[in-house]
């Protein structure tokens, strides 16, 4: 039985969006405010359950609470006595991840597409992680492309609404597909934190691949693998994926929930850090340009992907890190494989390569030769010192010819006696042993004092999220304020001094160590910003992230508007809501700078 045409609670039922195993999901109109919402209907096998019900409102009271730019905002749930068990979020112009990537090729191509998507779903999940409150069903049918290209992700806790058993035995769209499931979840443990990250990691893989990681050919077989952890290297697939981005799916898809990121704000902040790396600091902006115009967008991004990727390389070879250089420019040649500068720098690093081999082999040639020239001489000396020695005479010296080379092993008497004096020769003189001591060298009462070698420096990078100036220790300040950072400092601990011109000034500690990869993320704090709005009327409500007050309000005590540590961008979309008994309300969006005031200046519509 349709409802399009009828009314639930103050919502008019306009058109059907979209079914599947747990509800009906229709485009509304509400008629208080006038404004279009999505109203989600639950079936009636559900919607007569009332612990169903309960859930319903439970899991609706805690995603009202989430305001993020990336999460579908929940405006209306059911009361626990109404005819209709329903949800009431933003209605979304737009089409799922699923439906974008169904009409292309399956996947995204550069994988750094893959990764920005992920960033700003991480981004999500961290916010809602923080309030307590896990997804349960990530899956790309559960994201949303908004016309404008900004990521949604909806249907928070949809799936705890089943009893533990139907979610066991119920497949499909009721429960999502198996293959995104935690290990865990399939042994039947409560889902955590943990199994919103290994569902993201499906998701990651997936978009650069193709494929889910763990697909096969039935349910149980999905299922097996799973908790098997059997999955292809991505990189077998898609040559041009980095290591970093391999090793990041490795570690959401972990077995083990304490092996992958200890929440999601560490993932989204390693996919900041990768993609800050080779240009990518505005993650969202980026993708706003991705989606509006797929094809140009990916036609520009790989020149900068490989412009990054052979300044990287270089700057690697120059610290002695071939094997990180070599990944480097594998990858480029990956993305382009006629890329003249990569190959020029890898027919260099075979050069050198043949050098230092010829190199040691000289070298073990020349030592085989000493070698052999040692135990030459010794078998000769033997030789020399076992043949007779003729008698000395009076009348001439042995000649040099006869004298050994070495002097036989004697007593230390034997070896300063001298020869027997002639007849009619002076007896002779023993020196006295005050003139012996004189003649031999002075003793060495300690060793002569030996001055230590200056410290050696250590290369290291320095990843400022999103960038800033930076001071080590007592230095000067750098004379950039950039992203990725390259210095040399002694081995041991160092302070780091972040400023920029909109970030409060921050210390931190790294723990410099030689040998080992040195490479620190370290993140500006932004500072606040002050939001105000001249409405007409003034009287008007504005709604900011949970607060509420009027127009007229605001201007005397501004909305303050603060970022996390390490934002991805020196731009803030704030989300806000005007609205006011009699006329139309409003839903738009701020860009809001840090350590600025903004005033929003506008005017309702009458109905």
């Amino acid at each position: 039985m349709t409802l399009i045409g009828s009314h639930i609670g103050r919502y008019r039922i306009l058109e059907e969006l979209g079914s599947g195993g747990m509800s009906v999901v229709y485009k509304g109109l509400d008629t208080a405010l006038d404004r279009e919402v999505a109203v989600k209907v639950l079936h009636p096998h559900l919607a007569h359950k009332s612990e169903s019900r309960r859930r319903l409102a439970r899991e609706a009271r805690a995603v009202a609470r989430l305001h993020h730019p990336n999460i579908l905002e929940v405006f209306d749930f059911s009361a626990e006595g109404a005819r209709e068990a329903f949800l009431v979020t933003e209605y979304v112009r737009g089409r799922t991840l699923k439906e974008y990537l169904d009409e292309g090729s399956g996947r995204l191509d550069p994988p750094e597409l893959a990764a920005m998507v992920v960033h700003e779903i991480a981004a999500a999940l961290a916010h809602a992680h923080e309030s307590g409150v896990i997804h349960r069903d990530l899956k790309p049918e559960n994201v949303m492309v908004r016309e404008d290209g900004v990521l949604k992700l909806m249907d928070f806790g949809i799936a705890r609404l089943l009893d533990a058993e139907e979610r066991m035995t119920v497949t499909g769209s009721l429960v999502g597909s198996p293959a995104h499931m935690a290990p865990e979840i399939i042994e039947g443990q409560e889902a955590g934190p943990g199994a919103d990250l290994f569902s993201l990691g499906t998701i990651l893989y997936g978009l650069i691949v193709g494929r889910l990681p763990f697909a096969a050919a039935n349910t149980t077989a999905t299922l097996k693998r799973i908790l098997d952890g059997a999955y292809e290297d991505p990189r077998q697939r898609v040559p041009a994926l980095s290591d970093e981005l391999a090793e990041v799916c490795t570690t959401c898809l972990a077995r083990d929930p304490s092996r992958r990121y200890p929440h999601a704000g560490a993932l989204r902040d390693a996919l900041a850090d990768y993609l800050t790396g080779l240009g990518f600091e505005r993650v969202g902006e980026e993708l706003t340009s991705f989606f509006a115009d797929p094809a140009s967008y990916q036609k520009l991004m790989r020149p900068r992907i490989i412009t990054s990727l052979l300044a990287r390389g270089e700057r690697l070879l120059s610290e002695k890190r071939v094997p990180r250089a070599l990944a480097c420019l594998n990858q480029v040649l990956a993305l382009d494989a006629t890329n003249a500068r990569a190959l020029t720098l890898l027919a260099g690093m075979e050069r050198q390569r043949r050098l230092a081999r010829w190199r040691a082999r000289g070298i073990r040639v020349g030592a085989g030769l000493l070698v052999a020239a040692g135990l030459g001489m010794g078998v000769h000396v033997a030789r020399r010192e076992d043949a007779p020695v003729p008698p000395a005479t009076s009348a001439s010296p042995p000649s040099v010819t006869q004298a050994p080379a070495t002097p036989p092993a004697e007593s230390s008497a034997q070896a300063v006696r001298p020869p027997p004096p002639a007849p009619d020769a002076p007896p002779a003189v023993t020196p006295e042993p005050s003139t012996v001591a004189e003649r031999r060298p002075a003793p060495i009462d300690k060793k002569p004092a030996v001055r230590p070698a200056a410290p050696v420096p250590v290369p290291i990078s320095i990843l400022v999220r999103p960038y800033g100036y930076i001071r080590v220790n007592d230095e000067a300040r750098s004379a950039q304020a950039l992203a990725q950072h390259s210095v040399k400092v002694p081995a041991g601990t160092h302070t780091v001094t972040i400023t920029c011109d909109y970030c409060e000034t921050s210390e931190e500690r790294i723990e410099v160590r030689p040998g080992a990869e040195n490479v620190f993320r370290l993140r500006a704090q932004l500072k606040a910003s002050r939001l105000s709005f001249a409405y007409e009327p003034e009287d008007t409500v504005v709604r900011v992230a949970g607060e509420t007050r009027s127009a007229h309000d605001s201007q005397e005590h501004p909305f303050d508007i603060r970022s996390p540590q390490g934002s991805a961008s020196f731009q803030h979309r704030v989300e806000y809501e005007v609205s006011r008994p009699g006329y139309r309300s409003e839903k738009r969006v701020a860009l809001v700078a840090p350590g600025t005031s903004i005033t929003v200046r506008g005017a309702l519509v009458p109905e």
